[in-house]
């Protein structure tokens, strides 16, 4: 397996063959330049960029309970589930300028395992459930105030 693997210059004619018979996408020729690659793979440091990639779920995974658990309390002030829906959005007054909000809940950790990956998106969808809801509750009581106007 070494020799195969360390001797790929012997597959040049898999290489031209691949790439000359069908039009490629770029991810087809990422993949297929990463396979047939001369020079040796850092698994080491692929092996990192993945662990990095599960630490970044685990905390989204983390944080997004914290606001799940705070949005289920019934105590809390509307203002106050106001704010927190708005953190998490992190939609801030203006002139503080803290980055762009996140458009997914996969961004950056397209890596992980399956699992993981339907967790975070099962979470991220119970989320939008509870505004959802609380945004029809508000459209629900407007309504009715605005018929006894």
């Amino acid at each position: 397996i070494l020799s195969t693997v360390t001797g790929v210059h012997k597959y040049k004619w898999l290489k031209q063959s691949v790439q000359g018979l069908y039009p490629q996408s770029a991810l087809l020729n990422t993949i297929v330049e990463f396979a047939l690659k001369e020079e040796p793979v850092d698994v080491e440091k692929m092996r990192k960029c993945l662990l990095k990639q599960l630490e970044r779920a685990e905390v989204r995974l983390e944080g997004i309970d914290t606001i799940l658990k705070l949005s289920a309390k019934n105590f809390l002030l509307p203002s106050v589930q106001y704010a927190v829906f708005c953190g998490w959005q992190r939609l801030i007054p203006e002139g503080a300028n803290i980055g762009e909000p996140l458009t997914d809940c996969l961004k950056d950790v397209d890596l992980i395992p399956p699992f993981n990956r339907m967790l975070l998106e099962v979470t991220f969808g119970k989320l939008y459930a509870w505004a959802i809801q609380n945004v029809r509750n508000i459209l629900l009581d407007a309504n009715a105030k605005f018929k006894e106007l």
